[in-house]
């Protein structure tokens, strides 16, 4: 078939480029560190800016809300996704952004370690007096009650947990009660189905991953560990996988209809493989420097927060300009060019306050000023627009275009296949036994992706004569591909 005019092959997703990450939006600390990771590790700034937004708000997580109006506060908490295809780097963008998380914590666990052993020891030594006073002929329930209340009241017994990678749900309910507030940091989003039923023969456990978004009270009943209750859990969420990961969630019930996907922001990294320079300029150590500083002054500031959620106020240009916007833009919107993530579009105009919270905590901390001195002013708020506006599109994409059908799916599969083997034509019944996989328990799954590869340009048919002169289709693979 070497008369066929191969052309282009049609792409079998469209590309997320329609609007680029606002960098210009975040304050200057974290705008230069993603700006360098970007360029070190030749990847969309997207994928830096996402997962940072989401860990330094952890850093104000269970200190701040931001109220848009009496009845209506938001936590600086986001819950964040980066797909990206293999080889795109997600592991280094990751590790930079992770990196003085962990040496926060390994340094606080260290220097704090005489009292923790002592917290350890004074809650054992109550647990037993309360034990032998119980086992006395005419036990003093007062005493009991008030020693037990003093033991419950002890903190601090074990080590600190600031970033978490891959946890399941009864892990997250333990670390949550010691710690009350946790970064989920990982380059594995696969983890997430540890919350749909992988440990749990197939049952959801969603519960506390939902209300820990929000910060709501949380109560768990187990046989074994008994009761546990948590005031106001926060846990920020920064995961990066493939593209396969969001293909899952989208077609999961229990994400989908409990609300934890309209729960997340997007970034669909564009992708620079194939043109990318090994010789980038690296971070430069002042830069580096100045991240992690802030971030171990931050965690120092939350370490030593008293428990006391402040509430941080609009100013009131910047009040009348967001309560303008949420009236006559975001109530359209959600019906229209949102109209394929009405869940997601439901969450808009909580989502600007979240970012706005976050980046007016960030200013304030380095200029040394206190937040809740100050209330959060117009540039903030029009810079936490250009933001939500980028996860809007992210969004829409997400949940509209890149939404495929199972055939693009195993139509990527067959390419992946192909490439890897090298496979130039063959007939189609041959094909399918060189790319049998789970994909394809049948053969009619496999010819079905490849009327979808055809259809796109991929592939082409040819109808020859076969063994016993019985007519077969021949497959050629588009060399452009």
């Amino acid at each position: 078939m070497n008369s066929i005019l191969w052309g282009e092959p049609k792409p079998l997703r469209q590309t997320a480029d329609l609007i680029s990450f606002p960098l210009d939006a975040l304050p200057p600390v974290l705008r230069d560190m993603a700006q360098a990771i970007s360029v070190t590790t030749s990847t969309d700034v997207g994928m830096a800016g996402t997962a940072m937004l989401s860990a330094v708000g952890y850093c104000f997580s269970g200190m701040y809300r931001l109220a848009g109006k009496a009845d209506h506060t938001e936590p600086p908490i986001l819950y964040s996704i980066i797909i990206a295809q293999p080889s795109e780097r997600k592991s280094p963008v990751m590790h930079f952004i992770k990196a003085p998380f962990d040496s926060f914590e390994s340094k606080y666990n260290k220097d704090h370690r005489e009292e923790i052993y002592k917290a350890q020891q004074d809650k054992k030594a109550l647990e037993a007096r309360v034990k032998a006073m119980e086992k006395e002929d005419e036990p003093d329930t007062a005493t009991i009650a008030k020693m037990r209340v003093q033991a419950d009241n002890i903190r601090n017994t074990s080590p600190i947990r600031i970033a978490v990678d891959d946890i399941t749900p009864e892990s997250l309910v333990v670390e949550l009660c010691e710690n009350d507030s946790l970064l989920m940091i990982s380059d594995e989003a696969g983890m997430l189905s540890n919350f749909n039923g992988k440990y749990s023969g197939g049952i959801p456990n969603l519960d506390l991953f939902l209300k820990a978004w929000n910060g709501e009270k949380y109560i768990c009943n187990r046989v074994v560990r008994g009761r546990s209750e948590i005031p106001r859990p926060y846990l920020s969420v920064a995961i990066a996988g493939q593209p396969y990961i969001w293909d899952n969630m989208m077609n999961d019930v229990a994400f989908r209809s409990s609300g934890m996907l309209a729960r997340f922001i997007h970034c669909f990294a564009n992708s620079d493989v194939g043109h990318r320079k090994y010789d980038t300029a690296s971070i430069p150590k002042e830069v580096r420097e100045q991240y992690h500083n802030f971030i171990h002054q931050l965690l120092r500031n939350k370490k030593g927060h008293n428990g006391e959620e402040l509430l941080l106020h609009l100013s009131e240009k910047a009040s009348n300009e967001y309560i303008s916007y949420c009236n006559n833009y975001i109530e359209q919107d959600i019906k229209n060019s949102m109209c394929c993530c009405q869940d997601w579009g439901g969450k808009f105009h909580g989502l600007i306050l979240r970012i706005a919270c976050i980046l007016h905590c960030v200013d304030c901390c380095s200029r040394g000023v206190e937040p809740s001195e100050e209330r959060v002013n117009h540039d903030t708020l029009v810079s936490s627009f250009s933001l939500a506006h980028y996860y809007r599109y992210q969004a829409i994409y997400g949940f509209s275009v890149n939404a495929p059908d199972g055939n693009i799916v195993k139509a990527e599969k067959i390419i992946q296949i192909f490439k890897t083997k090298n496979i130039k034509q063959g007939l189609k019944s041959d094909l399918y036994h060189s790319c049998r996989c789970n994909l394809f328990p049948t053969a009619k799954d496999f010819y079905s992706a490849l009327d979808t590869l055809a259809e796109y340009g991929y592939i082409a048919y040819e109808d020859v004569t076969a063994a016993n002169n019985k007519t077969a289709q021949m497959v050629y693979v588009n060399p452009n591909i």
